[in-house]
């Protein structure tokens, strides 16, 4: 449908963005005014440090891990400080640029649940197939030195089934959400928005590519297959459910092998296990392609691009 882009002083609407507008263009309208964008970007990350840091004290207060483990407690205390991101993204989307509630979500204005079923069983058959290989195809782990259950297995996989699917979602509501829409309120080309925030995505994991140049692979593909499919699929669903079976899968295994700290704080990978990550990323990409065309998802958006105004009297919740 035709958008009113008659630009408001500050604003960054244009001529040429009338129609449907594909997800990392959905910043871009006529009451965002451009500074905004980037201040939200800001505006999320100081919140995000404000709760994790309360969140982080709390645990430490409870019990401090000995150095190079995490116990379920910091397991549960480092998802929820990323769970925070969900809300926090919204509100910034919602309250600061004016944004329709739920087009961080997908073009749709809303999370579409049925996709992301598929989408999830996909990636959970891909990363049981990564993890057979680990196995029986004599790929080298992270945890090679490690052998055994770890002491506290059980309440790490209680806590990796409860959370790491919404810490997942987290990271990919501000890393392929807003970060993304921010990029793509400055720019059209969706490949600047992909590459921009596959970068950021893995300097945040404390990656540099100096440090690790396979990890920094490993971490950096992952980033643009989210990314692309977020703008060939017109949502989330996607990338959440690649990185959420990853996670999931990663920590269960790593529970029963004694090697959580390993995984939550890698600073290198073997390359045998970086070549496997890539391809399984390559993979779940090219399928969930193929699963958006069958279930004909919609990759642009056809609602309004900010919320109306209140009616006098009502409150917006």
């Amino acid at each position: 449908m035709p958008y009113d882009v008659t630009p408001r002083p500050g604003s960054l609407a244009d001529t040429r963005d009338a129609g449907p507008q594909p997800y990392h263009r959905l910043l871009r309208n006529q009451v965002t005014e451009s500074w905004t964008v980037l201040v939200g970007a800001f505006a999320v990350l100081a919140g995000w440090m404000c709760a994790s840091l309360i969140i982080l004290s709390i645990q430490q207060s409870i019990r401090k891990d000995p150095a190079g483990t995490v116990s379920w407690l910091g397991l549960l205390a480092t998802n929820l400080s990323l769970i925070v991101l969900i809300p926090l993204c919204m509100l910034v989307a919602t309250k600061l640029n004016k944004q329709t509630p739920g087009l961080l979500s997908s073009v749709e204005g809303r999370l579409r649940w049925q996709p992301l079923a598929w989408f999830a069983l996909a990636a959970v058959v891909l990363e049981l197939v990564a993890l057979a290989a680990v196995e029986f195809g004599g790929v080298e782990v992270l945890n090679s030195g490690h052998s055994g259950v770890a002491k506290d297995a059980v309440g790490v996989i209680a806590v990796t089934l409860l959370t790491s699917s919404l810490q997942a979602a987290g990271e990919e509501y501000f890393f392929r959400g807003y970060l993304m829409q921010t990029v793509g309120a400055l720019t059209r080309n969706p490949w600047v928005s992909v590459l921009v925030t596959a970068v950021i995505f893995t300097m945040a994991h404390g990656i540099w590519p100096w440090q690790s140049p396979a990890l920094f692979l490993d971490r950096f593909a992952f980033g643009v297959v989210a990314g692309l499919l977020v703008v060939r699929t017109g949502g989330l669903e996607a990338s959440i459910a690649a990185h959420a079976a990853n996670n999931v899968v990663t920590f269960i295994y790593a529970a029963l092998t004694d090697s959580v700290g390993d995984s939550l704080g890698a600073k290198d990978a073997p390359w045998s296990l970086v070549v496997l990550d890539v391809a399984k990323f390559v993979a779940f990409g090219v399928v969930a392609v193929l699963l958006a065309r069958r279930l004909k998802l919609q990759t642009t958006c056809d609602l309004p691009l900010v919320s109306p105004p209140a009616a006098p009297g009502t409150r917006l919740v």
